[in-house]
């Protein structure tokens, strides 16, 4: 219809109007609300501020200041994770914000990132020189010497050296050297030129804490508090300092006041709850986190404090299953890993504990908790060496943590290094002198190593400084009775009576001296004192039950416990005792009874419990409720030796070998001259297949003068570990069938029949032993080899390869292992995960990089691969590796689009008639067949490497190239090439390919995709520009299909192509001339 040009300007004039009147409604809201917004966020009213915000993004999505101040709002109200979202995405619009740069530096050492703290400082200082908050921060977080280089040139770069915050910098790079003297002058100077500067506050107590100066880190943490904004980190820290220092009802009020002030104050709801979990009142916790989730329901922190009172509560199964949600929601972030491992621990679930931990260690490699933890668990597992790096690097981080020297003088000890064990609490001594636990165990190595007078100096120095140190009295007991030093015995005992009227330890240490002096009646009525005055201390019973033994006494004994008991039935004391005496006698049945009978007047009467699971293990043959009575036992007082003892050889009777191990190891480090106790840690060692550590603790338990059960049994296995020399399989065969349950025989058998090529029988003596123990690693790792080689049964293979890393997920040897015998099976994907860890933790071992190369090959990873293989050949010379190497690399790098070297057919062909499978030499061959014409033959070898290697992504990839040409094939190429995509997710060639077979199946959006994604990349052909522009033209986006069809057409495109995009452009220049 025909309109006149007075109807087309009004029309045109009332769109105008429309568009502009749309145009101010969408900017007016933006500035009512930004205006609204504002007003709540300067009076402290981020609830209704956050709304307005979130308006103003509704109608400018891109509006940065917007984003900037709910993330302000966010990280003031303790939700560092929402904050960091709407910060990074401020930066992002606005990187010249520092305000928001600075906030979200700020929250980057909240959570632990000081890396990119230090780098979000270093850009403020970049762009505004003189900003001195920001140089505070880039000193705070300077953790590295060559971060702290930096910090020292910005220091003297700083434009107004009158400027607090350069005191503040100055203090922080002092107090890294160690220099608190300069550092506390720094500060005092800074306060000096702003009085209300809280950095220079909050500086001032941390090193009034390093200077045990708690009152005045008290003045300046609350200095620091105040001068603060109510939602503030140094509020809380005011907080945590009242906790720590012992005063919770202050801390309690003190944080009360601040939600009542500020309702949304999330991080001092969190402090709250912890508070209350020290308390252990969990139904709090819960309550107070209910504040918490209703604002930030993923708040990390507030998460892990409702899984720890959980797990307080006895609900291992919920609190262990929040903590593993929140590690797969927030992946690689160590808190979360240790605190699962500690959940593990309560769960019993050493291995996967130690997994966690070794991932936090790896993570954040400084973690000194996580590696203290680690150690401990390496430690009771008979693993010391592997602590004593670890440990090393924690002392220097953490010189002021005595139990890392404690730790690692054990663990010292454990290798043979007793003066090194010795010289690291003699160094601990000099630090802290006044600390008589030093001395004590100074006193317990010098003591082991037969230094007698030295350890008695260091005993009689720890009674020195802590006259009621109970065990430094026992200790030093040991050794004046060994030089029958009676009367000096007594008169130490008399000391502490006269200390600590009431100790039951004083009377059983004259006892001790009574009994070796033969004077048995004395004795008698000592240890009958210190039962009377502690029921549950268990060496009086003992000893008290030897006297009756050693003098024939014990019909009489247990006659005069008669009468006590028609007096008082129920004197427990007295029942236990008769327990023990028919244990003497033999009469299992009534000793049991009596113990039973104490448990049921005192339920958690430790000695009864342990006694009783004792003789219901070894005696009345009832496993299960051993294991019972001596888990309650351990429950109630888990750090003692005998206890540890009684429920780790129960663990060791149930065939629980590797938990009895650790709890023994504990046991036999606090009793090494118990025979009984280190037979049995020898024998759960043994069982383990730890024969270092087995012989070790069993020549240790027939060392020990005396007789106890089991001492001929340590005889005998120590026997068969001291056979140096390779016994004959019939040899092994003989001792397997005495001892069909004996794994260090059955290991040996299978060795021994590995070495003569009987597999079958090499898999049958590795099966026995496996079954003797189930978590015996070197069995699943020897039959995973087996299979994965002379029997060929990979699925067989890969079944003990999972078994030998579920045993052993921290081991990055067994990784390793796992890693190789998973590719040689097949699994590329889990070989890949496997080797990459483990090449990691081996950097030096090129067998393990060389392995993780052809697995990262296999997967289509051919980037990874080549820098795997480089570092291989680049590794020590001469190494086996560097040959496979140089092969691998040369023949990869002929698998390319660039032009190939005329020799390289030669080179290629001469390869693979020595290894015709080899799959670098026949992707090369296909590439060179490819660059000739010869599509056929190269379709027949990438075909025949999927046959090899069905999910190959490379191959698939250059098949698929192949097939998009041929209409007949295209149903293939797509597959082939979607395949590809799920691993070559960035390559530019296999994006094309598929937009190319995209567009043939008119799926035009994603072709468009596809093309656009390539030509990021790589520059497209005319083509696939002819296609791209096409497929625009379908989905309507005239303007781009147009552009891009006038580029095809100049990049060159065959007639047919060039007269298709002439006459779509033709048309779309006639369809613009039309429209009004």
């Amino acid at each position: 219809m025909y309109k006149s040009p007075i109807q087309i300007i009004r029309l045109t004039a009332i769109l105008v109007v429309v568009l502009v009147t749309c145009s101010c409604t969408s900017e007016m809201k933006k500035s009512r609300y930004l205006a609204r917004a504002e007003r709540y966020f300067k009076a402290g009213e981020y609830d209704q501020a956050k709304i307005e915000y979130l308006k103003v993004l509704t109608v400018d999505p891109g509006n940065a200041v917007a984003y900037a101040r709910c993330g302000a709002i966010w990280a003031d109200e303790g939700a560092p994770l929402r904050a960091a979202a709407f910060l990074m995405k401020a930066r992002e619009l606005a990187p010249k914000d520092l305000d928001n740069r600075y906030k979200l530096a700020q929250l980057y050492l909240r959570v632990g990132q000081a890396n990119e703290a230090f780098k979000e400082a270093t850009e403020i200082l970049k762009q505004a020189p003189d900003n001195g908050p920001a140089l505070a921060l880039l000193a705070e977080t300077a953790l590295t010497p060559e971060q702290n280089q930096t910090a020292e040139q910005e220091l003297q770069k700083f434009p107004h050296h009158d400027n607090p915050y350069v005191e503040v910098a100055d203090a922080a790079l002092s107090i890294r050297k160690g220099d608190l003297a300069k550092a506390e002058a720094a500060l005092n100077h800074a306060l000096s030129l702003d009085p209300k500067c809280a950095q220079a506050h909050f500086g001032l107590a941390q090193v009034s804490l390093t200077k045990k100066d708690n009152a005045r880190a008290g003045q300046e943490v609350k200095a620091a508090a105040d001068l603060s904004p109510v939602r503030s980190q140094e509020r809380l820290s005011y907080a945590e300092f009242k906790m720590q220092t012992g005063d919770k009802e202050e801390a309690k009020s003190y944080l009360q006041d601040l939600t009542n002030q500020a309702r949304d104050f999330i991080g001092a709801w969190v402090l709250q709850a912890k508070l209350a979990q020290s308390d252990k009142n969990y139904d709090k916790v819960v309550a107070l986190l209910q504040n918490v989730f209703s604002r930030d329901p993923d708040n990390l922190e507030a998460r892990v404090v409702q899984a720890q009172a959980l797990l307080g509560k006895g609900d291992l199964k919920q609190g262990t299953e929040i903590l593993e949600r929140a590690d797969k929601s927030f992946a690689n972030n160590p808190l979360i890993k240790y605190k699962l491992a500690l959940a593990y621990l309560q769960g019993r679930n050493t291995p996967q504990a130690m997994n966690e931990l070794e991932q936090a260690v790896k993570i954040a490699p400084k973690y000194v908790e996580a590696i203290v933890l680690l150690a401990q668990l390496r430690l009771q597992s008979g693993d010391p060496r592997s602590v004593i790096a670890p440990l090393e690097t924690a002392l220097q981080l953490r010189p002021d943590v005595t139990q890392i020297r404690t730790l690692l003088a054990d663990a010292y000890q454990a290798v043979g290094r007793s003066e090194d064990a010795a010289s690291l609490i003699r160094d601990q001594i000099k630090k802290t002198p006044e600390d008589s636990q030093s001395y004590l165990v100074l006193g317990v190595i010098l003591k082991r190593e037969k230094k007698n007078d030295e350890s008695r100096k260091a005993f009689e120095k720890a009674i020195e400084l802590n006259p009621q140190n109970v065990v430094a009295i026992d200790q030093l007991t040991d050794l004046d009775l060994e030089a029958k030093a009676f009367s000096v015995v007594h008169k130490r005992a008399d000391a502490l009576l006269q200390k600590e009227p009431q100790s039951a330890p004083a009377y059983y240490i004259h006892a001790r001296s009574y009994v070796i002096e033969k004077n048995f009646p004395a004795a008698e009525t000592a240890l009958k004192k210190a039962i009377e005055l502690d029921p549950n201390l268990g060496a009086p019973y003992n000893l008290l039950v030897a006297i009756y033994v050693q003098t024939n006494k014990l019909p009489e004994a247990l006659k005069e416990l008669e009468t006590v008991l028609a007096k008082n039935p129920q004197y427990s004391p007295a029942i236990l005792t008769s327990g023990i005496i028919y244990g003497q006698m033999g009469d299992f049945a009534k000793a049991r009874d009596s113990y039973e009978k104490v448990l049921a007047l005192t339920p958690n009467f430790v000695p009864a419990l342990n006694n009783l699971a004792y003789i219901y293990s070894e005696k009345l043959a009832n496993l299960d409720r051993a294991a019972d009575l001596a888990r309650k036992a351990h429950e109630l007082v888990p750090a003692e030796p005998s206890v540890q003892d009684t429920f780790g050889w129960v663990l060791y009777r149930q065939g629980k070998y590797q938990e009895a191990a650790e709890l023994l190891e504990q046991s036999a480090a606090k009793s090494p001259d118990r025979g009984e106790i280190q037979f049995h840690l020898g024998m759960a060692n043994y069982m383990m297949g730890r024969l270092d550590e087995a012989r070790a603790a069993l020549q240790k338990a027939v060392s020990v003068p005396g007789d106890f059960p089991g001492k001929d049994e340590a005889k005998s296995r120590l026997q068969l570990l001291s056979q140096t020399g390779d016994l004959s399989a019939i040899d092994l065969e003989k001792f397997a069938k005495e001892k069909s349950n004996d794994p260090v025989t059955l290991m040996r058998l299978g060795a021994a029949y590995t070495k003569s090529g009987t597999a079958d029988k090499a898999a049958q003596a590795y099966e026995q032993a496996l079954q003797a123990n189930p978590k015996l690693l070197e069995a699943a790792l020897s039959l995973a080899k087996l299979n994965a080689g002379p029997l060929k049964n990979n699925a067989k293979a890969l079944e003990y390869a999972k078994k030998a890393r579920g045993l052993a997920p921290a081991d990055t040897r067994v990784s390793a292992t796992a890693g190789h015998i998973a590719y040689q099976a097949g699994n590329f994907p889990w070989a890949y995960g496997l080797l990459q860890e483990s090449s990691r933790g081996l950097p030096d071992d090129m067998g393990v990089a060389r392995d993780f190369a052809w697995a990262a090959y296999s997967t289509g990873k051919t980037n990874e691969a080549q820098e795997a293989m480089r570092r291989v050949g680049n590794g020590p010379a001469a190494s086996p590796e560097q040959a496979e190497a140089a092969l691998f690399l040369s023949m990869a790098a002929l698998d390319s689009d660039d032009a190939i070297p005329g020799n390289a057919e030669n080179e290629v062909t001469k390869v693979l008639s020595a290894q015709p499978d080899y799959v670098p030499a026949l992707m090369a061959k296909g590439a060179i067949r490819l660059q000739k014409g010869d599509t056929a033959e190269a379709s027949a070898i990438y075909s025949s490497i999927l046959q090899k290697w069905p999910d190959f992504a490379p191959a698939q990839k250059r098949l698929a190239s192949i097939y998009v040409n041929e209409p007949a094939n295209a149903s293939k190429a797509y597959e082939l090439a979607s395949k590809a995509r799920r691993t070559l997710v960035d390559d530019p060639a296999l994006a094309k390919t598929l937009g190319t077979l995209c567009f043939q199946r008119k799926e035009y959006a994603r072709a468009v995709q596809l093309f656009q994604e390539s030509e990021g990349k790589k520059t497209l052909d005319g083509k696939s520009l002819f296609m791209l522009g096409m497929a625009h033209l379908k989905l309507g986006h005239r303007t781009d299909a147009r552009t891009v069809l006038d580029r095809a057409i100049a990049a060159g495109i065959p007639d047919d192509l060039a007269k298709q995009a002439k006459d779509a452009m033709a048309e779309l220049d006639k369809a613009a001339d039309q429209r009004p």
